[in-house]
């Protein structure tokens, strides 16, 4: 019996398409995309965001984007900070939301495609008043295919 040498999952040069809940109470659909950098363990993704919320009262919006910087790179986990803007409309007032956040990106054995992520962060908004307040229902979460 033998073992393999331990590698981060590399997706370098890969796009991910999923689900984002952390830029707004707005869940958004997600793209990213692992830039491709000279060695595995170093990743560095961009991702857009953008979701629309026409079940309340007032129409619910949100679209932006990150950049993702993995810290930490494990077999089936990848540990990172990020950093990002949106435009946010929840209310009747739209602020423009910058976000520092870091998070987990975790890898199931069999499923090394599907990336299941929880964030935590800090919401900087500007707008008509100036806010800052943790992500809302932190940790949030993310779902990602990568293909």
């Amino acid at each position: 019996l033998t073992t393999a040498p331990a590698s981060a999952n590399d997706l370098r040069g890969r796009f991910g398409f999923g689900f984002h809940a952390g830029l707004s109470s707005v869940s958004s659909l997600s793209v990213r995309y692992a830039l491709p950098t000279a060695r595995p363990e170093v990743n560095v993704q961009i991702e857009l965001d953008a979701g629309v919320d026409l079940a309340g009262s007032e129409l619910g919006l949100v679209a932006g984007g990150r950049v993702l910087y993995g810290v930490v790179a494990e077999d089936n986990l990848s540990l990172y900070v990020a950093a990002g803007g949106a435009y946010v409309k929840e209310t009747d007032d739209a602020i423009i939301r910058v976000q520092p956040a870091m998070g987990a990106e975790f890898f199931m054995f069999g499923l090394e495609n599907l990336g299941f992520g929880v964030e935590w962060g800090v919401n900087v908004d500007l707008g008509s008043e100036f806010a800052l307040r943790t992500v809302s229902g932190a940790p949030a979460v993310t779902v990602h295919y990568w293909f």
